[in-house]
């Protein structure tokens, strides 16, 4: 999941993007930040099994995810930062 995050970031963006991760018991959260304010769509329609790539967000098995566009200025650059979380136990 981390890599299908961080993939889309290389792919699909320009500049630069960060991988973090959160562990706050019992939840592990993974988020990437890039310099693109495109969100990802939740779903897309099932894609040919031979195809590579066009799966996007709907191959993530997590117990949670989501993502935010984050406006720049004096805190930062902006961009939006994707995340999952997988919860010990669920």
């Amino acid at each position: 999941m981390t890599s299908e995050l961080t993939t889309n970031s290389v792919r699909h963006t320009k500049g630069p993007a960060a991988v973090r991760l959160q562990w706050r018991h019992p939840v592990l959260r993974i988020s990437v930040w890039d310099m693109s304010l495109d969100l990802p769509k939740p779903y897309a329609p099932p894609v040919a099994p031979h195809v590579e790539a066009g799966r996007g967000m709907a191959i993530l098995v997590a117990d949670r995810w989501g993502g935010c566009a984050i406006g720049g200025g004096a805190l930062g650059p902006g961009g939006k930062t994707v995340w999952f979380e997988l919860a010990l136990g669920a």
